[in-house]
């Protein structure tokens, strides 16, 4: 019954995350060719602006709904819509104040009325219904499937349109708006239960105590995933950001979309099963194995590959050194790992742990600004801050090893195959011209991705089995759709 429901939910999960993703990097390719590098940069900085307030203001609500037992749940849910609100009022009003002082920081002192309108993003995702994240513990996800894609599609499309005729950066600012604004409308009209906000006493303080180190911890992740951007946007300018943007676009795109898949998946597996310590321990070892899969499949071969495939994109004037690229990719696969170690300590309420090595990671970010203080280049931020992230995963193992017994032969395991196909990829640059051709880097690629995909499927049994019946499933659809 598990299989069948992670194979239907990984299925569905998996075309919406791609579906999704795809989009945003169409978005990105197309404003980088539509407006040139400094507008696109100053589209970039706007983007920059409503993810760093929603990390840093992250109660972890969302993951609250997933990971409370049913028990709790129906008296909570007014208690967690009113504080979603309140989010999302308090994020607007304090992204008003500090526009003009935001513009000055990027160099573009007359912009504080485009920052200004990012309080718009937060206002209106403050209102949105989190019943589809209800639907989400029984592993059903075509509610939210609707909800993200209903609003992206429209979004996106009105922002290359915009941009295509406007050639102006502020078609960002209507394409992020339609996006929020349709996607709440959506999570109401698909609800199945009535929008109702309270605030309970008994309700807040398990919230608050499992939410508060995932507020601290969400500062910590604004500085480790947007603090190298701001970095080279303040020190740099706009141009070079968005030639480390492209780059990030395909690697940091690629492991959020990862991440975020197997997150979703895994999470409610794993809650699942904690009271239950035999298939527990098997369902650790499948997910595991499932997160070097998909890194190996996906971020490997972008690492050995990835520079000439960014040209192709972005076009000739996001040429790049493929050091950087190789080190954002192996950042991003780090980043794929550790979210399996995050799962396993959510599951048994280590919120902790996340924060912990998240502070670990942003000691790349020291590094990077010391590198940019002395003239140094992007190179040196992307090694910095791929540091930074593999020391942080390699912590985050050695935390699920101490959380849960089930966790610590396949933790030594994963972090090994993670470590090798690292020091892998960075022979193979070594050794090699991606721009040289391209028959010699797709080998290369292939190698280096096969040898991943292999060990994963040789650690656990569940994991080919779950895998097999979403392929059988896939084919009897396809069937059923031919006949």
């Amino acid at each position: 019954m598990a299989r069948g429901r992670f194979s239907s939910a990984g299925l569905t999960l998996g075309l919406c995350y791609a579906g999704e993703h795809g989009l945003l990097l169409l978005r990105t390719v197309l404003i980088a060719r539509l407006l040139g590098p400094e507008y696109l940069g100053i589209s970039v900085t706007f983007l920059l602006v409503t993810s760093t307030f929603a990390l840093i203001s992250d109660l972890g609500i969302e993951k609250y709904v997933i990971q409370a037992r049913e028990s709790e749940l129906e008296a909570t849910m007014p208690t967690l819509a009113s504080l979603l609100l309140a989010r999302g009022l308090i994020m607007a009003l304090v992204i008003l104040a500090l526009s003009g002082w935001i513009a000055e920081r990027f160099g573009n002192r007359e912009l504080g009325w485009f920052y200004a309108c990012a309080a718009a993003i937060p206002a209106v995702e403050g209102l949105r219904h989190l019943d589809p994240l209800v639907q989400q513990r029984a592993m059903r996800f075509a509610t939210y499937v609707k909800m993200q894609l209903g609003g992206l599609v429209p979004g996106v499309l009105l922002t290359i349109v915009l941009a295509a005729v406007t050639k102006s950066y502020t078609a960002i600012i209507a394409g992020c708006l339609a996006t929020s604004v349709i996607s709440v409308a959506l999570s109401h009209i698909l609800a199945r239960t009535p929008y109702r906000l309270g605030l309970a006493r008994d309700a807040l303080k398990p919230v608050l105590t499992y939410g508060w180190p995932l507020l601290l911890n969400g500062g910590v992740i604004f500085l480790a995933t947007q603090g190298d951007r701001i970095l080279i946007g303040t020190l740099k300018g706009m141009a070079d950001l968005a030639g480390y943007v492209a780059v990030a676009a395909l690697t940091g795109g690629a492991s959020i979309f990862l991440a975020r898949l197997f997150g979703n998946l895994s999470l409610p597996l794993l809650s699942e099963a904690r009271d239950n310590a035999e298939v527990y321990a098997d369902r650790v070892r499948t997910t595991g194995a499932a997160s070097l899969l998909m890194l190996s499949a996906t971020l490997v071969p972008i690492a050995v590959i990835g520079a000439p495939i960014v040209v192709v994109l972005f076009g000739a004037g996001y040429r790049t050194a493929p050091l950087l690229v190789a080190f954002l990719a192996i950042q991003a696969a780090a980043t794929v790992l550790r979210a399996w170690c995050v799962c396993i300590s959510l599951s048994v309420g280590g919120t902790s742990d996340i924060l912990a090595n998240n502070l670990l990671r942003i000691t790349g970010l020291g590094g990077a600004f010391v590198a940019l203080s002395m003239g140094e280049g992007l190179v040196w931020v992307a090694g910095f801050m791929c540091a930074g992230d593999v020391a942080a995963t390699l912590l985050s193992l050695l935390q699920v090893t101490r959380r849960t017994a089930a966790a610590a032969r396949p933790a030594v395991f994963f972090g090994t195959m993670f470590a090798l196909l690292a020091g892998l990829v960075l022979a193979v640059q070594a050794l090699i011209d991606p721009y040289a051709g391209w028959a010699v880097p797709l080998l290369a690629a292939m190698l280096c991705s096969g040898a991943g995909v292999a060990a994963a499927l040789s650690a656990s049994a569940d994991l080919r089995r779950r895998l097999q019946g979403g392929a059988t499933q896939i084919l009897e659809i396809a069937k059923r759709k031919g006949g």
